[in-house]
């Protein structure tokens, strides 16, 4: 089972910044972060819709230039909100990258970010048609299904988009027939967010291939 760093380690590190993945490459397998477009018009690495939850300011990230939040710090770190292309440069290559797209229209430049990178990057979504518009782009990046609450039918959806990888709460991991349904059909179980290497360990006995955690645990 291999451990992927949720945001960088969010518990421990300013979440989705340079500093956080770095430190989390020395202790995970893979690094998770989210990706959304801003203002003017660069992928920027943030998990919410605005910036008042980490950092100093407020308002929305798709109504502010790049120029804008580089004058913000995260969690009152010092570190500042990163391009993609500034964080993929971040990752050691031997560390895999888990790229989430957070919102619609981003796939094609996500692609032309990934053009260059060594990393294996698998792009996650729980965004179907942005799943789609990779694999039209590129039927060869790896793509994954991240599965929603709602969601009744995520093996059979994820076999719709042609995905490598499905990832889900690890509770739904546990409790229902998700986990060796997609390994019936080849796909790549995450499950999120642990705490407890009890818990790692119970999904690594059911068949779960990575688990996601905020801190880092021995899996």
């Amino acid at each position: 089972m291999r451990l992927i760093a949720h945001r960088g380690f969010a518990a421990t590190a300013p979440e989705n910044t340079i500093a956080a993945v770095r430190s989390a490459a020395d202790r995970a397998d893979a690094v998770e972060f989210d990706v959304r477009r801003c203002g003017s018009g660069e992928l920027v690495v943030i998990h919410d819709e605005t910036i008042d939850r980490v950092t100093d300011g407020t308002g929305t990230v798709g109504d502010s230039t790049l120029a804008e939040l580089e004058r913000h710090s995260v969690l009152d770190s010092g570190e500042r909100i990163p391009t993609l292309e500034e964080m993929l440069a971040a990752v050691p290559a031997d560390v895999e990258c888990n790229l989430e797209l957070k919102e619609l229209g981003v796939a094609a430049d996500v692609l032309a970010a990934l053009d260059d990178v060594d990393n294996r990057v698998v792009t996650t979504s729980f965004l179907a048609p942005e799943l789609r518009a990779i694999r039209d782009r590129d039927p060869d990046q790896p793509t994954g299904l991240l599965v929603s609450r709602r969601l009744e039918t995520p093996v059979t959806t994820a076999v719709e988009l042609d995905c490598d990888v499905i990832g889900a709460n690890y509770w739904r991991c546990l409790t229902t027939p998700l986990v060796p349904r997609a390994a019936a059909v080849d796909l790549e179980v995450h499950a999120w967010s642990i705490e407890r290497r009890s818990t790692a360990k119970l999904l690594e006995l059911r068949g779960v291939d990575c688990v996601s955690g905020d801190r880092p645990i021995r899996v």
